[in-house]
């Protein structure tokens, strides 16, 4: 109780020290008088009197000082002087502070915002219970275990694993989709939806905060159509409506009650098919339904794999447990059941499978940003350091009156901490416009987006990041202080003492370590521009201009089934679309197609030769797609071999046309026009006669060629059609007449996609655009830094050699011969840090080749047109030094002390 009755009576003291100060000096005076009328009293006189009291109490400043020190917290007011005396020596330096607090700024603000993205997608934990034992299950179909051997699961297999592993707590499977949804008898709109079985919210650990989740019963076949919506569905379709529970909201034409309302904050990430099936980007899940299992799906064992499984592992399993065990369920019940191919298990934690497509990206735009903002801080490091032996006769002074050494180096680094707290408040400030504009740039397709703020964990980073700027931009000068010997720094020129040897050997290095960051920097930027070049520049097999793309989803209820009628619906309401289409002002032709270009890849099956059979689970994996005969001369894709598809198909249409992909890989060294290939046709086993062979595209993605078979609309007619329509207009005008008129057919159906082909290009390389856009601002910030690095250095070398200069003019020096001697000072540390940082980026880029298309990590053009570059833009930053020194008066040098 007295230590902290203590300790509570100096905190108390700091904010009374005038008061407690004045009464000191009261009591001092009258313990003083007192002793002064003693004295009086044994004859002295006043003067003697006074003269001894004052030394019989002793010194009355020290008596002050050991009074302060115990009442108060001197650690304390120490560093409240040390911050006064930075804030002091700041302002009589406004161009270096604002300099120095702008530069801070400006590193600390796009770290802090680059952070947020990354501690949102790849560091915050999902809003779930226990998130850490949640993984995402997907089965390994076939002989190989590649990642094209990973493939979506089997409703069949997934109920028996669920039922049969003990690793598991429970399982849940669900399809990510697009639904219509026809809110106020509006246009219909394609929403994100989850068709799961019921156990979904319990497998997350997830409650409705209003009315229930699902029961079992709502998923048998003939059950009521029943919705559970997510709070921003809730707010979106009822308007926060706390009496939904009961309304109806029209999915797909039919009407569905809602049965609960999540939680808020509850985010259901989007999970792709398996590695190259990309999701369908139809927005946050706004939906959920109950799953109702068809007869194929609960009696297939081969095909089928339409589905994502997500587990939650038992308390104390780990992955590769749950691993081990599901691949020896798979392996036992493939041999046991006698299938014709083998089958495994891949699980992936949920968070890692989240962001696998952008992981790498993001950790590295962290990673250059982190560099800019170290090369930021050498930058002003060296600045600092100059400071620091500007003032060594200050230093000298201070150590010579009795300041210790621990006080020096304090003294050195409370400047730099008042530097990077001002550089880290106005970062923090910067970084939520930084963050607008990172969230305005970046795709889409990167999940979690909706999360990302300037959170408590990202303003903790950013206090980390102030302060271990502070300790780079602040240890060396404060180092310097502690070799400062006083006699010989007040004796000694201050120019000379300043261009010592190791001052400039430290200078040098510190430039050195800024031009092998930005090396490697520069090296990174150059591979991501020149790895987006050859992505859109490449042949892509198909024309993309004056194309619009509209996707149409016929989830209305005419189409709602397989029936006949259902079928004829869907073929009619194409038919129909095509010939009005083509009606348009201005258009040339109108092509179909099940899947939108540039999405992926989708509907894979396996292609079979009824006259060619290999082993089960060999067969080479194709894409499927529905076409119309228009299709090729649309999107100008070349007939390589045979016929296209024609009209006159319709009567027999069984026909197919293959890409030369899949010819290589399914009739190596035959011709396979007239050759048949089992059914690919749902609910239709019927053999296909191969009629053409069609040239590669990348119309899945622009980054590898794509195995397709194409068949005729008229034999299957899919509910989601892409129509492309080309004009001799440019690709968007005709967006508004291409909605009229397929809403004058049936405004029942939505669009959910109406763009220019263009558009779809660009936006299929979003990702690979945003990352080499961020990575060339970081690229040209170092850069820049770099150069005023290069530049500050021999500015400031330039004016401590002023009289050298001078001295080499009076004796004959021409101006190039001093133009030269700059360059050459200025090249040393320049050459050694390009060496460096080609040596660190040897080490370092194979981390970013996973990133690349077709481009090398050593790519000789972005190597050395880095190199240049940087040797190129030195050069220029040298040379205005190196004038101001070739211009030396030696007069006026050699009169300078």
């Amino acid at each position: 109780m007295d230590l902290i009755r203590i300790l509570l009576s100096r905190c108390a003291a700091l904010f009374r020290s005038r008061k407690l100060d004045a009464d000191l000096d009261e009591e001092l005076r009258a313990h003083i008088d007192l002793a002064i009328e003693e004295n009086l009293g044994r004859g002295m006189n006043e003067q003697q009197a006074r003269t001894a009291a004052l030394r019989a109490f002793g010194g009355v400043t020290q008596v002050r000082e050991s009074y302060r020190v115990q009442r108060g917290l001197p650690q304390l007011e120490q560093i409240g002087r040390d911050l006064r005396y930075a804030v002091r020596q700041l302002r009589k330096s406004p161009g270096f502070a604002l300099t120095a607090i702008l530069t801070l700024a400006l590193g600390i603000g796009a770290a802090t915002s680059v952070f947020s993205v990354v501690h949102a997608v790849l560091l915050k934990p999902f809003a779930f219970r226990e998130p850490n034992r949640l993984v995402v299950l997907r089965e390994v179909v076939g002989e190989s275990r590649s990642e094209r051997a990973s493939s979506p699961d089997n409703y069949r297999h997934f109920l028996r694993l669920k039922k049969a592993a003990t690793t598991l707590e429970d399982a849940a499977i669900f399809s990510q989709k697009g639904l219509s949804v026809s809110p106020n008898g509006d246009h219909p709109r394609i929403v994100g939806a989850v068709t799961a079985s019921p156990n979904l919210f319990p497998v997350l650990g997830v409650q409705p905060m209003l009315g229930r989740g699902f029961v079992e019963s709502d998923a048998r076949t003939g059950a009521e159509s029943v919705v559970v919506l997510s709070y921003e569905g809730w707010q979106t379709f009822f308007a926060g409506d706390p009496k939904v529970i009961g309304q109806t909201l029209r999915i797909g034409g039919e009407p569905t009650t809602v049965i609960g309302v999540l939680p808020p904050g509850l985010s259901f990430p989007q999970i792709a098919l398996a590695p190259k099936i990309a999701f369908q980007d139809v927005g946050d899940a706004l939906l959920f339904q109950p799953l109702t299992p068809t007869e194929r799906d609960l009696t297939k064992d081969s095909g089928s794999f339409n589905y994502k499984v997500i587990a939650r592992l038992k308390s104390g399993a780990t992955l590769s447990q749950a691993t081990a065990e599901l691949d020896g369920l798979q392996n036992a019940y493939a041999l046991t059941a006698h299938l014709p191919f083998h089958l495994g298990i891949a699980l992936t934690p949920l968070d890692k499978d989240v962001a696998s497509g952008v992981s790498g990206a993001l950790w590295l735009l962290l990673a250059a940003v982190g560099a800019v903002l170290l090369i930021a801080c050498v930058n002003l490091a060296n600045l600092q350091l100059a400071r620091a032996v500007n003032a060594e006769r200050e230093t000298a002074v201070r150590a010579a009156l009795g300041a210790s050494r621990g006080q020096l180096v304090r003294s050195r680094l409370t400047e730099s901490l008042v530097l990077a707290f001002a550089g880290g408040a106005a970062g923090i400030a910067m970084a939520f416009g930084g963050l607008r504009l990172l969230l305005a740039l970046a795709p889409s397709n990167v999940p979690r987006l909706d999360e990302v703020t300037v959170s408590v964990p990202v303003l903790i980073f950013s206090a980390g990041l102030s302060i271990a700027a502070a300790i780079v931009c602040g240890i060396l000068p404060a180092l310097r202080s502690l070799r400062v010997a006083p006699q010989a720094a007040l004796q000694a020129n201050s120019t000379r003492t300043a261009n010592t040897k190791e001052g400039q050997r430290t200078r040098g290095l510190m430039v050195a370590a800024q031009v092998a960051c930005t090396v490697v920097l520069l090296i990174v930027t150059s591979l991501a521009l020149r790895s987006f070049s050859h992505l859109v520049r490449q042949n892509r097999g198909f024309d993309a201009s004056h194309v619009t793309l509209a996707q149409v989803d016929l989830f209305a209820q005419p189409y709602g089934d397989s029936s006949g009628t259902m079928k004829n619906a869907k073929l009619n309401f194409t038919d129909r679309a095509l010939a009005a289409l083509g009606q348009l002002p201005g258009v040339q032709s109108v092509a179909l197609t099940s899947v939108a270009p540039l999405t992926g890849e989708n509907w894979v099956d396996n292609l079979e030769r009824p006259d060619h059979p290999v082993p089960p689970g060999q067969e080479p994996p194709i894409n499927v797609r529905f076409i119309n005969p228009d299709y090729l001369p649309t999107m100008q894709i070349p007939l390589v071999a045979g016929r296209n598809i024609a009209a006159s198909d319709r009567a027999n249409p069984y026909v197919a046309l293959i890409s030369e992909r899949t010819a290589r890989e399914s009739f190596s060294g035959e011709d396979p026009v007239g050759k048949k290939i089992n059914g690919l046709i749902p609910d239709d086993n019927h053999p296909m006669t191969v009629i053409g062979v069609v040239a590669d595209t990348r119309i899945n993605g622009l980054k590898d060629t794509a195995a397709m078979v194409y068949l005729p609309y008229w034999s299957f007619t899919p509910w989601t059609l892409s129509f492309l329509v080309r004009s001799s207009q440019p690709g968007d005008a005709l967006i508004p007449e291409m909605r009229r008129t397929i809403w004058q057919i049936d405004p029942q159906v939505a669009i959910p996609t109406l763009r220019s082909m263009d558009e779809q290009v660009s936006y299929s390389v979003a990702t690979d655009r945003f990352q080499a856009m961020v990575l060339s601002a970081f690229g040209a910030a170092a850069l820049l830094l770099a150069l005023l690095g290069v530049y500050g250095v021999l500015a400031y070398s330039v004016s401590l050699r002023r009289q050298e200069f001078g001295i080499r003019i009076a004796l004959g020096s021409g101006r190039s011969a001093m133009i030269g001697l700059v360059l050459r000072q200025a090249a040393y540390p320049v050459l050694f840090g390009t060496g460096a940082g080609l040596m660190m980026a040897l080490l370092t880029l194979r981390w970013v080749s996973g990133l690349l298309y077709q481009t090398p990590v050593m790519d000789p053009l972005a190597v050395g047109g880095s190199v240049l570059l940087l040797l190129a833009a030195a050069t220029l930053a040298a040379i205005v030094p190196a004038r101001r020194a070739a211009s030396t008066d030696p007069i006026r040098a050699l009169r300078l002390e």
